[in-house]
């Protein structure tokens, strides 16, 4: 731990900057790495800004190019860290994440905490979460000082809709940027919470349209859906029919695990023709018992983007599989799905817990998988956490074959996820286990 930083508007302009070497190799821009971007991202005068950049481009922390950014019609300067902004912007983040704290401990007395292990507790019991250093900078800015360090009694509460909300496309467009950069980036943490504030926007400025597509978006990553159901209305709403079939093809698959009586209903909404909808189709017969085949689905799904592409590879496979256990024929070979499996695993750049999950738990049941394949597999999608009830199929199967003080960890691991959404069930079967080992 330790003394937190001053922070300044040099500072605070270097961490609103913090992402934009990531975005050097791009065409056109985001709008916050300009100067009126930046300005409006700060809530500072724009002279402030522009005299904070002139400073820090002499000090050689920062770099300055003229570039096409979103919205404007001409090129605008705009700007980014040097080699050396990089390292000072590494050291000023890890200073303000283990800076000292004050904070009210479990028995009303003042403790010590680092900023960064209290915002995190604060988030577990419902918070919200500051996803980059800059708004753990202006928690620091805003505190106040008792005994020489910041003093944090409880989390800020989250404001309402007062009018003062930047609800602008741009907000928006902001989150889902971050939010794609980070999932790309492997932190599917930040990427959810993006996507979560993005949906309260959109929830603001009244388009559940807009707010559907992020929830449905966090969902393939693996964040829970209180309301899926519900959103076959809003899905219903979307006017354009390729926008409309991809959500209801992401809704679909949330519910499948969640509430697989509702799916023959959004199925109904969409063309019988397309390979996707065929494919769900097929594996809605499947589960009713009827007799389904292949024949006549694509493995492949011409024209289409990669992403869209390893997502129908790893649909099908998982399909696939569930024929093959049960007419004990046609298994994938388990090197084509490892392949699969890759292109959506956490090394990937494009990573999907949900469905991840669902083709280990599909290819387990191949007969000619290895006990160490199993458990390679198995430990792969509990890394990735996909929501529940799929983590908690991994998490069961994953501790029975760990030895025990490995199971514990697992168990106690999925204790807390049951505890939290009151399934009484699971928390009996958790519990069951914990005591046998």
């Amino acid at each position: 731990m330790g003394q937190a930083p001053r922070i300044t508007n040099r500072e605070r302009v270097l961490l609103a900057l913090s992402d934009a070497p990531d975005f050097e190799d791009q065409y056109e821009l985001p709008r916050r790495f300009s100067q009126v971007g930046i300005a409006h991202r700060l809530g500072m005068a724009q002279s402030h800004v522009s005299r904070a950049l002139s400073g820090l481009i002499q000090e050689n922390l920062l770099t300055n190019k003229r570039k096409r950014v979103v919205g404007e019609r001409r090129r605008v300067m705009t700007y980014s860290l040097s080699d050396f902004g990089k390292d000072k912007v590494h050291d000023l983040i890890s200073d303000i994440e283990h800076s000292d704290v004050l904070s009210i401990g479990e028995e009303g007395n003042l403790v010590q905490v680092e900023l960064k292990d209290l915002v995190n507790k604060w988030f577990r019991r419902g918070g919200q979460r500051y996803p980059d250093a800059l708004s753990l900078a202006d928690l620091l800015r805003d505190a106040e000082i008792h005994d020489g360090l910041p003093i944090l009694e409880s989390p800020p509460e989250a404001e309402e809709s007062d009018g003062e909300d930047d609800l602008s496309s741009e907000a928006i467009g902001l989150h889902l940027e971050l939010a794609d950069l980070r999932r790309s980036q492997g932190d599917l943490t930040s990427a959810l919470d993006h996507l979560s504030r993005a949906g309260g926007l959109h929830r603001k400025r009244g388009n559940p349209v807009g707010e559907a597509r992020c929830i449905l978006a966090g969902a393939s990553l693996g964040a829970p859906v209180d309301n899926a159901v519900d959103l076959i209305a809003v899905i219903s709403q979307i006017l354009d029919p390729v926008d409309r079939m991809d959500c209801a093809l992401m809704l679909h698959d949330v519910l499948l695990s969640q509430s697989p009586d509702s799916v023959s209903q959004l199925l109904d909404e969409l063309p019988d023709n397309h390979p996707e909808v065929l494919l769900r189709r097929a594996e809605l017969a499947l589960r009713q018992g009827e007799e389904v085949t292949l024949a006549g689905i694509p493995k492949e799904l011409v024209g289409a983007s990669k992403l869209r592409q390893n997502l129908w590879a790893a649909s099908y496979a998982r399909i696939q599989c569930r024929l093959a256990a049960q007419s004990g024929v046609g298994w994938p070979i388990p090197s084509e799905v490892e392949s699969i499996l890759s292109q959506i695993g956490s090394r990937s750049s494009q990573p999907h817990p949900l469905l991840y999950g669902e083709l280990v738990l599909a290819q387990l049941r191949n007969p000619i998988i290895s006990a160490d394949e199993k458990s390679k597999l198995l430990r792969s999608a509990w890394e990735l956490q996909p929501p529940m009830p799929t983590i908690g199929h991994i998490g069961f199967q994953l501790s029975a074959i760990l030895p025990s003080a490995e199971a514990m960890i697992i168990l106690i691991n999925l204790q807390q996820k049951f505890e939290s959404l009151g399934d009484e069930s699971g928390l009996r079967i958790c519990n069951e286990r914990l005591a046998s080992l």
